[in-house]
């Protein structure tokens, strides 16, 4: 039965400041959820139980909730509507909160007790917006008591509101006594007529500014830290409060200066009538905050919150698509991968300093992730970033680079973080993916090679602002006994994508059964078909039950190439797109153009060539899924089909430090259309179904970085680089000035200048000295259509091209990092672009590698030298040992296998060899040792 309550005074609160402590955000958050999904940022979370009370200790205030006394319902539970807390309205504040269970006819109250304040004024803002749809019920009005005197009367909740600025709130001041606890209680109006009388509260935050009295809707909005100003120059806006008749303006580059800052700070910028400030000189290296003190006519000032942003920046050169803006790193530590080993902390075993997984999930802050050593790293369990703010720069590593197998290295949960150039082979086994971006938000992923997964290769359900690009999805394991399928069922499945948006471009997918690619937008908060994805310029080949099916709300899809191979030749299907379309609300809409599978649609005056409409649920064809213009634009460069086959070709995969054999033959066997190997259990040409079937994991030589030598002071740049730029290569270790600032303001830090040349073919050579390339191998793509090249752009010297060997002459003394880009162009017009780089240096630098093993005692002479080199290997007995010649960066020359002598030198022949600096890398039996020789 309802019941009428007296009530006093009605009180939304008029003061604008009456903190005497350092103010407390609560977000009373959905139970069973990650955090991520339903907290607001910058609020303590509150996670609420089914429970009758519960308390929380926060900076010495002890808050305690408690189901009221009067409450109809017997406890106090999490509510949400869960399309408030997803893209685009993340309302996270505003759209979950606390009620009472069972509290809808009879009402619900709500008490909350305060204790440990100090002694004066204070006071409270709470918010309260209804999460239930209104056309399920409405609420009736909130009343609020303290100690007892009822201070708010008859508050009309919102309802579902999607903006955490629009939602009701109460402003309440009340005063404390010391010792003495103080007692809110929320309750209804027990004579509303509205079908439910229960209450909600979203949050509360303790002695802040009267909300109702602030400047909100800041542009950019608060905590974007990907802001258009890429010019330098942002014009900063919001809304007035409503009786404000002029806005203070405070802007700075430390959040604690802004907050504190009055009119003699120097981030004080003038006080005006207009809600707009223009700013110039920004730079993505600065987070910049701001602040808006609202003035009334009475000469109140009502103090704003403090608002974040920063301008974006391309997470490095060559980023494309929605991810293309993550920060990685940038600004960080830097941490050093060291050795090959793994622990599993499921199981208790202790972490290992220097090995990937302490990098990733014990090292905390923003970092770069760079790599001392080389070879395999066999994970004991799943690896997971979850960390934002992070760069893994596979590039660093030496020799052949880092292969992980074992169990996947993914993303999930996480914002800003950055992978290159690494290789993840899973293999038989448990079942495990390879890796994804599950629930990330600006990311991207370049340059990876990913195969032998039982389950998918990659996936990315539930992501936002994402890119993955120029990776290679090779093999995943067709019939290796997925878990949750019968012995024998073929699941080689390369990948289920979503994103809202995903850009998905220039990736290989070679070699897989199945979802090829599988689109998995699944639902949003209201039940409907969600994700939007730009899928271009892909290739994908050798397929047979599967190609690219699934749904989603929008996609783009565009020019990608299928070339079916042996398996699909085989009676595999024969087209790119298959929609499918499941019995949910919404809509599920294409966008299709310019896409081929080779042999079967290629009629490109067709947009929906090789792309059907599949199954309706009973028939019923609800809609036209076709449209006729892209749904987003796909911030990159996209080419025609056959244009992107041949450019994926050749530049995709973990090609840095190297590409290995494995890829080298994905490669080959695309461009062929051949498979090399078969599945044991299937004969399915192509589709293996163990990785012994491909002949398992190739040689991946563990070589360390002495980093005393290479990087003395450990802040991710070599010596030779510190030196060669003039910044401090025996900085104290842990001081990451140098790797952190942009000596050139293009926005890059030095560090990241580094590992961006790093991320392209490069050489070193001496001053006054040339440098080659072989163009061939970075252009396979072309090799069957009469490649010409030419070189586009160059600094710092010249360059020709002969007979496919790009020779680079340095300006006369010149010392530093000389750029070429080269462009290739085919009979057919096809063309694209590389960037190579050559280091020249005054003299040789040590790489810093030695083995990981005992070194043998090695000698080469003449060093330098000019045609042949003499190899002395100490020995007691006569053996055949293994000699292989690389750049300083693990590119391979030459291999040969010679049968040694007791102090016999072995004569090498490096006539070939371009002038250079260059490793000699010596295997016998068990043992491994390098040493760096100078070809004249």
């Amino acid at each position: 039965m309802k019941k009428k309550i007296t009530l006093f005074t009605l009180f939304f609160g008029v003061l604008s400041v009456f903190a005497q402590q350092a103010p407390i955000k609560i977000d009373f958050n959905k139970s069973d959820r990650q955090e991520k999904e339903v907290h607001e940022p910058g609020y303590v979370s509150w996670v609420i139980q089914d429970c009758v009370d519960t308390t929380r200790v926060i900076n010495g205030i002890t808050f305690t909730l408690a189901n009221g006394e009067n409450s109809s319902g017997p406890s106090l539970k999490s509510h949400w509507y869960k399309a408030g807390l997803q893209t685009p309205y993340f309302a996270r504040l505003v759209s979950d909160g606390v009620i009472v269970n069972g509290g809808d006819f009879d009402g619900g109250e709500i008490e909350l007790t305060l204790e440990g304040l100090s002694a004066g004024k204070h006071t409270l803002l709470t918010y309260h917006n209804q999460v239930d749809a209104p056309t399920d019920k409405t609420f009736g009005e909130i009343c609020i008591d303290v100690n007892g005197k009822q201070v708010v009367k008859n508050l009309p909740p919102t309802q579902r509101v999607l903006s955490n600025y629009d939602a009701a709130t109460a402003y309440i001041e009340f005063e404390a006594v010391e010792g003495e606890p103080v007692k809110f209680r929320f309750y209804p109006n027990y004579s509303s007529s509205a079908p439910s009388i229960n209450v909600i509260i979203n949050g509360l935050a303790l002695d802040v500014p009267n909300l109702a009295k602030q400047a909100k809707s800041p542009s950019p909005e608060n905590l974007d830290i990907h802001v258009n100003a890429e010019d330098g120059n942002y014009t900063l806006s919001w809304t007035s409060a409503p009786d404000a008749v002029a806005h203070q303006v405070y802007i700075g580059t430390d959040s604690l200066t802004v907050a504190q800052a009055d009119k003699t700070s120097s981030c004080y910028k003038g006080e005006q009538a207009h809600t707009t400030f223009a700013l110039n000189d920004l730079t993505s290296r600065f987070y910049y905050y701001w602040r808006i003190d609202e003035v009334e006519a009475n000469g109140e000032i009502t103090k704003g919150d403090i608002w974040k942003f920063s301008p974006r920046l391309l997470a490095f050169p060559g980023a494309e698509g929605y991810g293309r803006f993550a920060r990685g790193g940038r600004g960080g530590k830097v941490v050093y991968v060291t050795n090959l080993q793994d622990y599993d902390p499921t199981i208790g075993e202790t972490p290992i300093p220097g090995s990937l997984r302490y990098a990733v999930t014990v090292e905390k802050g923003a970092r770069t992730i760079v790599f001392g050593v080389s070879g395999i790293i066999t994970l004991k369990t799943r690896l997971t970033l979850s960390d934002s703010f992070v760069t893994v720069a596979g590039q660093t590593s030496p020799n052949k680079g880092i292969c992980l197998k074992g169990a996947p290295f993914g993303f999930s949960g996480t914002s800003d973080a950055v992978m290159r150039f690494m290789r993840i082979r899973i293999g038989a086994g448990q079942t495990y993916d390879g890796t994804g971006l599950n629930g990330a938000n600006h990311c991207i992923f370049d340059h990876l090679s990913v195969s032998w997964s039982i389950d998918e290769a990659f996936s990315s359900r539930s992501g936002q602002n994402l890119t993955l690009q120029k990776t290679m999805l090779a093999e995943a394991l067709n019939a290796a006994d997925h878990q949750n399928y019968p012995s024998g069922t073929r699941h080689g499945y390369a990948a289920t994508i979503s994103g809202d948006i995903g850009s998905f471009h220039h990736n290989l997918l070679a070699h897989n059964e199945g979802r090829n690619w599988s689109l998995g937008g699944g639902l949003d908060g209201d039940g409907n078909f969600a994700g939007r994805m730009d899928i271009f310029n892909n290739v994908v080949y050798n397929w047979d039950g599967r190609t690219t099916d699934g749904g989603a709300h929008e996609v783009n899809f565009v020019n990608n190439y299928y070339k079916p191979g042996p398996a699909t030749l085989n009676g595999g299907k024969k087209t790119a797109l298959n929609l499918q379309h499941d019995d949910y609300p919404g809509t599920q809409k294409y966008y299709t153009n310019g896409n081929i599978v080779e042999g079967w649609y290629e009629d490109l005056s067709n947009p929906q060539n090789g792309c059907v409409d599949g199954s309706w649920p009973n028939g019923d064809k609800k809609y036209d899924p076709f449209v006729t213009e892209p749904f987003f634009e796909s911030f990159a460069t996209v080419h025609t089909a056959k244009d992107a086959y041949k450019a994926v070709l050749s530049d995709v995969g973990c090609t840095l430090p190297m590409f290995d054999d494995h890829d080298v033959r994905i490669v080959k066997e695309t461009l062929d259309g051949t498979a090399t190997y078969k599945g044991s259990k299937t004969g399915e040409p192509g589709l293996i179904d163990h990785q012994d079937d491909a002949g398992g994991w190739e040689d991946y030589p563990e070589e360390i970085v002495d980093l005393s030598e290479f990087d003395t002071d450990m802040d991710g740049l070599p010596n030779w680089w510190e030196i060669m730029f003039g910044t401090n290569p025996e900085s104290a270790v842990g001081d990451f000035s140098d790797a952190n600032a942009d000596d050139d303001e293009d926005g890059y830090t030095n560090l990241e200048e580094y590992l961006n040349y790093m991320a392209v073919p490069h050489t070193a050579v001496e001053v006054n000295k040339e440098a080659e390339f072989d163009l061939a191998p970075y252009f396979v793509g072309y090799s069957k259509t009469t490649p010409v090249y030419t070189v586009a752009a160059i600094q710092n010297a010249t360059a020709t091209v002969d007979e496919g060997i790009l020779k680079v002459t340095p300006e006369k003394d010149f010392e530093g990092i000389v750029n070429v880009d080269v462009k290739v162009t085919d009979q057919d017009g096809a063309s694209m672009v590389r960037s190579f780089a050559v280091r020249v240096g005054e003299k040789a630098v040590s790489t810093g590698i030695h083995s990981a093993k005992n070194d043998q005692e090695i000698s080469v002479y003449p060093n330098p030298a000019v045609d042949y080199i003499y190899v002395s290997v100490q020995s007691d007995v006569q053996e055949s040992v293994r000699m292989e010649i690389t750049t300083l960066y693990g590119q391979v020359l030459s291999t040969e296998t010679v049968a040694t002598s007791v102090n016999v030198p072995c004569r090498v022949n490096v006539s070939d060899l371009p002038a250079g600096i260059y490793i000699l890398k010596v295997q016998t039996a068990d043992e491994q040792s390098a040493v760096k020789f100078i070809k004249k």
